[in-house]
């Protein structure tokens, strides 16, 4: 009876078997990271970003040195001085937030109309590669726990969105 079990297991995986040849898996998030593309279209946002981070930072900063001067010389100054600085805290704190949460969105924003834009281009790149490669079956990399690297065809989708103009 063992044997049988062993025997109808074995024939059972023999076609689970042959498909296994035929699965790959891509990460398609990885893949539109890597494309020249997206690189560019990065290093333009980052230009386009960097009057304002570096408005962020001079408010951070400015922020730290009235909260430094308040605990410092809170208890010396006037009443009147402790509470200009401590509007000034707050004035800088809220314009701090609202320029923070104007950034997150921009890059929110770029990076949901980046994902759009770019998801017909993995698309086709995996259509064409499992066609060329004959496979039957291309698996997302975040849905698999091990594959071995001769599986993972991130790279050539990369390769592939990159040849697309």
């Amino acid at each position: 009876m063992k044997t049988m079990k062993t025997v109808l297991f074995a024939v059972l995986m023999v076609p689970m078997l042959a498909l296994a040849d035929k699965i790959a898996v891509v990460d398609p998030m990885q893949a539109i990271i890597e494309t020249e593309e997206v690189k560019s279209r990065n290093a333009t946002l980052e230009s386009s970003l960097e009057a304002d981070s570096q408005r962020l930072r001079k408010l951070r900063d400015d922020i730290t040195k009235v909260e430094e001067r308040l605990q410092r010389d809170g208890m010396t100054m006037s009443s009147e001085e402790r509470n200009r600085l401590t509007d000034e805290r707050e004035t800088k704190g809220f314009e701090f937030q609202s320029l923070q949460q104007s950034l997150q969105r921009r890059v929110n924003s770029d990076r949901q109309a980046l994902i759009e834009q770019m998801e017909p281009k993995v698309l086709k790149a995996i259509e064409e590669i499992s066609n060329e490669m004959g496979l039957d079956m291309v698996i997302s990399a975040q849905a698999v726990v091990f594959v071995k690297p001769d599986l993972d065809i991130t790279a050539q989708v990369t390769q592939r969105i990159n040849r697309m103009k």
